[in-house]
């Protein structure tokens, strides 16, 4: 099964997190961590899946305010 997005993520010497993104595609490759040569980076690339069964529908939303007010709602404040 193909994954629908890539979770990467770097965790620091003590295994807490430095930052994270989500990418469409898989990275091919991690030259751009090269940014410090004596800096080691710890990496997770996770494969990430949607679950079209709890996917949640929003139809016939009228303006840009209204849609993120249910949204923020819907997520309880995000």
């Amino acid at each position: 099964m193909k994954a629908d997005a890539w979770l990467l993520q770097e965790f620091d010497e003590k295994g807490n997190i430095v930052w994270s993104s989500i990418m469409p595609i898989r990275p091919k490759e991690l030259s751009w961590f090269k940014d410090l040569p004596s800096k080691k980076h710890n990496i997770v690339l996770t494969p990430m899946y949607a679950d079209h069964s709890q996917a949640e529908k929003f139809s016939g939303v009228k303006s840009y305010k209204e849609s993120t007010q249910r949204l923020i709602e819907a997520n309880q404040g995000l």
